[in-house]
């Protein structure tokens, strides 16, 4: 099976730009990526709170049969049906967006084997915390600054980890990278999916997109912006900032090693 053909997978932390990466994927006239479907969240029952969990489908198929085997056919049946939402769209690939799907990337292999791709999308701690920050998401986010930190934390080093060990499947996208190059950066992206890049796909809400769960703000942009580049420098107090960057700054140095895409210096330096 040719690369062009193998499912695309989109992950990283919430509130890191994996919705625009959606809208831009399913902008092509080849690729399929609809809204996101909660398949691992519901099958592991992975919410903070759910006092009915005891009732859910996943948890009671349990009883059925064993996890590893559920997942085979449930999976199975995930997979078969971005196949027929592909195929319905007159399109030849299927990609899958969700935030937690970096935390699933084992289980994708499972289903998958190895021919697939994992687009990581990350953005830098500070901004991405202060968009947490602008969401109430009681049953996908924590509460407190110290819970939101390591939340990132986790969902980042599960992507570093999967790259690490599966570096041809792996592709790192930069939001701040994105918003400053975006054509560029969109070339490069589809080339590594061993895809054309089309125009339109810069303006991807010129398309018809299917409703469903997803960020609502990204149908309002009619465009790649860096508008909200910064924005932790008005969301934080300067402890808070200094408490986030004290730790993430290391991990953001795996990210970006070569510093490219620090927040603003002057304003680092005044919390670091």
């Amino acid at each position: 099976m040719s690369s062009n053909t193998w499912p695309i997978i989109v992950g990283g932390c919430h509130r890191s730009g994996t919705s625009v990466i959606r809208r831009i994927l399913n902008a092509s006239s080849r690729i399929h990526c609809g809204p996101e479907v909660k398949f691992f969240r519901d099958f592991y029952g992975d919410f903070f709170e759910d006092p009915i969990r005891h009732l859910r489908f996943a948890t009671t198929a349990r009883t059925l049969l064993p996890e590893a085997e559920l997942l085979e056919v449930l999976g199975g049946a995930f997979v078969a049906a971005h196949q027929r939402a592909a195929a319905r769209a007159g399109k030849s690939r299927w990609a899958d967006k969700t935030p937690e799907n970096v935390l699933y990337l084992a289980q994708w292999r499972r289903l998958l084997g190895t021919r697939w791709t994992f687009i990581h999308v990350v953005r830098n701690p500070l901004d991405t915390l202060a968009s947490m920050k602008e969401r109430n998401f009681p049953l996908s986010l924590p509460v407190t600054l110290d819970e939101r930190i390591d939340f990132y934390r986790r969902y980042t080093e599960a992507g570093l980890r999967f790259g690490e060990s599966y570096p041809d499947q792996y592709y790192r996208l930069i939001y701040e990278d994105l918003v400053q190059r975006p054509e560029a950066k969109l070339r490069n992206m589809m080339c590594w999916l061993d895809e054309v890049f089309e125009p339109g796909q810069l303006e991807f809400n010129q398309f018809t997109h299917q409703e469903g769960l997803e960020d609502p703000n990204v149908a309002a942009t009619s465009y790649i912006h860096s508008k909200s580049v910064g924005r932790w420098s008005d969301a934080f107090t300067r402890d808070q900032a200094s408490l986030i960057w004290r730790r993430t700054r290391e991990l953001w140095s795996q990210l970006d090693p070569e510093n490219r895409f620090l927040p603003n210096r002057c304003a680092v330096n005044l919390i670091a």
